[in-house]
């Protein structure tokens, strides 16, 4: 790996070291587990259809929020102990592109739980698509416990397949075990983080990303 590459990676690392993304992400899943709740537990006919509307507005809200909410969280409790890294924005082609991705396997997901009539892999579903995006992540970042959360996913999603349950408590079970692991790794990281860092210059430093 040229000079270059080991530059970006660190950037990159430098981002998720703390684990402040791993924690506001899993409290997004535990926040789309408890819709999946209200889903289970509402006597109301319409709960389903309220649930499916209301679910793109909190994933974008949640999104919104946390990219709020993890600045401040930077600013008020890393930056101070470790500095701070300007990143180049993406290009909105990038942005475009992402978009695009996230859309096309979300659709894909959608179908083959619903036409292909697999219900009860929903959940395996589930745990398959964010373990690969946490597998991915780790490759790019190199850090161990995103494997971890990897296996940790997909292993959660696997066993609440096996237990037959409705597809809404699967999704239930699964959204909310993998938001307890995205969570207790996030504030493992961000222990360790705090307990190797001291407060030093806060001066900004030019990067890649």
């Amino acid at each position: 790996m040229n000079d270059l590459n080991k530059t970006i990676r660190r950037t990159q690392q430098y981002w998720f070291e703390d684990g402040l993304v791993e924690l506001l992400l899993g409290l997004l899943f535990l926040v789309l587990s408890g819709l999946f709740w209200w889903q289970v537990v509402s006597n109301s006919e319409y709960a389903a259809l309220v649930g499916g509307i209301a679910m793109p507005f909190i994933i974008v809200l949640g999104a919104l929020l946390m990219g709020v909410t993890l600045r401040w969280l930077k600013q008020r409790f890393v930056y101070p102990r470790t500095g701070y890294i300007t990143y180049v924005k993406p290009t909105r082609k990038k942005r475009n592109v992402s978009l695009l991705m996230g859309l096309v396997v979300g659709i894909v997901m959608a179908i083959a739980v619903t036409q292909l009539e697999i219900a009860d892999l929903a959940a395996a579903f589930i745990g398959a698509g964010i373990g690969f995006a946490l597998f991915m992540l780790g490759i790019r970042v190199g850090l161990l416990r995103f494997y971890l959360l990897a296996i940790w996913t997909v292993a959660v999603g696997v066993v609440i397949s096996f237990l037959k349950v409705d597809i809404t408590v699967a999704s239930t079970y699964t959204m909310g075990l993998i938001g307890l692991g995205l969570m207790v790794s996030g504030a493992i990281a961000f222990w360790r983080y705090w307990q190797n860092s001291e407060p030093g210059n806060d001066e900004p430093m030019e990067a890649l990303s």
